[in-house]
C-alpha cells in the first residue's frame, strides 16, 4: 500500500518522533511512504531518510498563518500522491485533517492518530479554537488511534466516539534503545538523568526545590537534564541561584543516536508531571526508553504509569519520589533487566506495525 502520513508539527516532540517511526516502520514492511510535516522555525526540515518521500511546508512563525499556508501545500502534495490508499493524519488540527477529508471523497482511506489532549496546554480564544477542531475531526474519520487506556476513555465519553472506531496503537521505543548494550556494570550509583522538553509546558520547575533537598543531603549526586526548551535558560538560572549547578548538569538536547548510550550511562531515570487531566492522557516515552536501557525508574502516578508498575516505583508526590531516591541510594545499585525485558515484549515497533497493518486492510 502507498501511505501519506501527515504531521502538523515544526518541532521533534514525542509525538512527532512516534509518528515519524510508524513511517519509517511502514516503509520497512514494505509500504511506499510519503511523509509531511512542516519545516521549524529555524528553516530546517525535521526528518530525512533516503527510503521516504519527505515533503515539509515552509513555516513563517506565525501559527495561524503558518495553518492557513499548509492546508493548501497538504492538499498540493496529496494530489501529487492522488495515487496514495491511506491518508494518515497526525492530530485533529485543520492543516492536515481538511486535506484528509477531501481525499475520502476522492475514496481513500483515512486514519486519525489521537496522542495528546493538545488543546488543554492552550488558554484563551486559542485553547477554544484549538478545542472546537479536537472534538469536530475525530467524527469524520473511521479509524481513530490511541495509544494510553485513559485517553480511550476521555474519546469514548467527551468526543462520543464509538469504541468501534477506536484503534490501540501502542507507544513503541525507537530501535535504537533497545540495540544498546546493557553490561553488568553498574554506573556511579547516585547518577540520575532527566529527559524531557523544557518549553511551556515543562514541569521541571516543580522538581527544583525538592532536588534543593536531595542534594544538600546527598552532595554526591550526578544528574544530568536532556532537553531543550523555551524555558530551558529559566531553570539554568534557578539551579545556579540554588547552588546546584555543581551536581545538576543541563546536556542540551541529544540525537537520537548518542540519546541511548547517554541514558544507559546513568543509574536511574525519573519522570516527573502534574496531575493535569491533559497529563493524565499521555503516554509516557522517556518511561520507555529509561527501561529500555536498564535503568531504575521513579515517577509519579501520572499518565499511562500503571502499564510499567511491576518494573518502576510509582510515588504520590516529589516529597516520596525524594525518599524514594533515597531508599535506592542505600540499596545495592543493579540493571532493571526485567523492565528492559517488558519494553522488548510489548513495545517494539515490528510487532507494533504488524498489527496495525492488519487493521488497515478491513477499513
Amino acid at each position: 500500500m502507498k501511505f501519506l502520513l501527515v504531521s502538523p508539527f515544526t518541532s521533534a516532540c514525542g509525538s512527532a518522533i512516534r509518528f515519524w517511526n510508524i513511517a519509517l516502520h511502514l516503509k520497512q514492511k514494505g509500504h511506499d511512504v510519503v511523509f509531511i510535516d512542516r519545516k521549524s522555525k529555524n528553516g530546517e526540515s525535521l526528518y530525512c531518510s533516503d527510503q521516504i518521500k519527505y515533503h515539509s511546508c515552509y513555516s513563517t512563525g506565525n501559527q495561524f498563518v503558518d495553518i492557513f499556508v499548509s492546508v493548501f501545500f497538504n492538499i498540493l502534495i496529496f494530489f501529487k500522491n492522488i495515487d496514495c490508499e491511506v491518508f494518515y493524519a497526525l492530530k485533529p488540527a485543520p492543516n492536515n485533517c481538511f486535506p484528509a477529508l477531501i481525499s475520502r471523497l476522492l475514496g481513500k482511506k483515512i486514519i486519525l492518530d489521537v496522542d495528546d489532549l493538545d488543546y488543554a496546554y492552550l488558554s484563551g480564544v486559542n485553547g477554544r479554537i484549538f478545542s472546537f477542531f479536537f472534538n469536530l475531526f475525530p467524527r469524520f474519520f473511521p479509524v481513530i488511534t490511541y495509544h494510553t487506556p485513559k485517553l480511550k476513555r476521555y474519546l469514548k465519553t467527551k468526543a462520543k466516539i464509538p469504541e468501534n472506531r477506536l484503534y490501540y496503537l501502542a507507544q513503541g521505543v525507537s530501535r535504537q534503545f533497545f540495540d544498546v548494550k546493557v553490561n553488568e556494570f553498574v554506573p556511579y550509583y547516585k547518577s540520575i538523568i532527566y529527559v524531557a522538553t523544557l518549553g511551556i509546558t515543562s514541569d521541571f520547575g516543580d522538581l527544583i526545590p525538592m532536588l534543593e533537598l536531595l542534594c544538600e543531603k546527598h552532595p554526591d549526586i550526578v544528574m544530568s537534564i536532556v532537553g531543550e526548551g523555551c524555558r530551558k535558560q529559566e531553570f539554568v538560572q534557578r539551579v545556579r541561584v540554588s547552588g546546584l549547578e555543581n551536581q545538576i548538569k543541563f546536556k542540551g538536547k541529544l540525537n537520537h543516536v548518542e540519546l541511548p548510550e547517554f541514558i544507559s550511562s546513568h543509574r536511574i531515570g525519573i519522570n516527573y508531571m502534574k496531575p493535569l487531566e491533559v497529563n493524565q492522557c499521555r503516554a509516557i516515552l522517556k518511561i520507555r526508553e529509561y527501561l529500555a536501557c536498564g535503568l531504575e525508574v521513579v515517577c509519579n502516578n501520572v499518565g499511562d504509569v500503571e502499564l510499567f508498575k511491576s518494573n518502576i516505583y510509582i510515588e504520590e508526590d516529589l516529597d516520596l519520589i525524594r525518599k524514594r531516591l533515597e531508599i535506592l541510594f542505600l540499596s545495592k545499585p543493579s540493571r532493571n533487566y526485567d523492565g528492559r525485558l517488558e519494553m522488548e515484549k510489548r513495545f517494539q515497533w515490528n510487532g507494533i506495525i504488524d498489527d496495525f497493518c492488519e487493521k488497515i486492510e478491513l477499513i
